[in-house]
């Protein structure tokens, strides 16, 4: 490969560290903002089914829907640092990268469940719902996000996985991504209990901390390997 072609690659490798790097940044905004400002509390799972009609009646605003865009480009934001993020592990993976395979695939199947717009469709027609429809929307709704935290944590594990055995990054992080891959796919087990939230929690530091360490990286030795 000569000088020109390796400095050529070097460029687009670190444009697409950027890349990812933003995508994972924007993608914790987009998809956290959403839920700490203005968003109601959830219902219990035991509680009346009066009052997940209250739930789905009470974001029913303008601001409500704005949130529900922000929150939904927040998802397609990190599918982009899924595609990112793995296409860059499959260069430092080498040869048969199945684990990167693996990770795209589970990245973008996560968001599929999340995105199936039963929630959204509750809420908008909240005012003519029936108490049972709305726990039955609910828990529907509960229920795909615990199947996509499997999804999520095989993400995980498998970023993880070839992170430990290359050093893209630190090996910690590899090692982190690990732990919180294992914990959000255990917690499908018990999937109406809070258990999920460190491991989940883990895992958005996790995106941060990669996504910053790939802003400043110089990504020529990793156009070199190839």
């Amino acid at each position: 490969m000569t000088i020109t072609a390796l400095a050529s690659a070097g460029v687009a490798w670190r444009r697409l560290g950027r890349v990812t790097g933003v995508a994972g940044l924007a993608a914790v905004v987009l998809i956290f903002v959403p839920i700490v400002v203005g968003t109601p509390p959830e219902p219990d799972f035991n509680a009346p089914a009066t009052e997940f009609l209250t739930y789905y009646r009470s974001p029913h605003t303008p601001g409500a829907q704005f949130r529900s865009f922000i929150f939904t480009a927040g998802l397609i934001t990190f599918v982009w640092f899924v595609v990112a993020l793995t296409t860059l592990l499959r260069r430092a993976e080498g040869e048969a990268p199945w684990r990167s395979t693996i990770a795209m695939v589970s990245g973008v199947l996560l968001v599929a469940p999340v995105l199936s717009g039963n929630e959204v469709a509750a809420a908008f027609r909240a005012d003519d719902l029936d108490p049972q429809i709305a726990r039955y929307a609910f828990d529907e709704a509960q229920a795909a996000f615990a199947n996509a935290r499997v999804a999520l944590g095989s993400f995980a594990v498998c970023c993880g996985w070839v992170i430990a055995s290359t050093r893209f990054v630190p090996r910690w992080l590899g090692w982190l991504a690990i732990a919180s891959g294992v914990g959000l796919a255990l917690s499908r087990i018990s999937w109406t209990s809070p258990v999920w939230l460190l491991p989940y929690l883990m895992f958005w530091l996790w995106v941060i901390i990669v996504s910053m360490l790939l802003l400043r990286r110089n990504f020529r030795g990793v156009a070199e390997s190839g």
